[in-house]
C-alpha cells in the first residue's frame, strides 16, 4: 500500500466508499488500492482494493490540501 502523503501518480476516487485510491502494485500486479492511511478507518466493502475507481481531475491545490490534511487512520 502506499502513502497517500508519498504517492505522485495519479489519483482517483473508490466508487464504493468516495475515499481517493492509487494504482499500486501488488502480488497479482498493479491494481487500485486504498491508501495506507485508511487502513483502520474506512468502511468499503472492497477494501484494500477499490472495485471501481472513479477519475478525478483533480485541480492542483485541491490535491495538496487533501495530501497533507489527509487523516491517518492506522491505529
Amino acid at each position: 500500500m502506499q502513502s497517500i502523503r508519498e504517492y505522485a501518480g495519479e489519483v482517483r476516487v473508490c466508487a464504493s466508499c468516495g475515499q481517493p485510491c492509487c494504482l499500486s502494485d501488488t502480488e497479482y500486479g498493479a491494481m487500485w488500492q486504498h491508501f495506507s492511511e485508511q487502513w483502520d478507518g474506512v468502511f468499503c466493502p472492497d477494501f484494500p482494493l477499490v472495485h471501481a475507481p472513479l477519475e478525478m481531475k483533480w485541480h492542483d491545490l485541491s490535491w495538496r490540501q487533501v495530501r497533507e490534511e489527509y487523516r491517518d487512520t492506522r491505529l
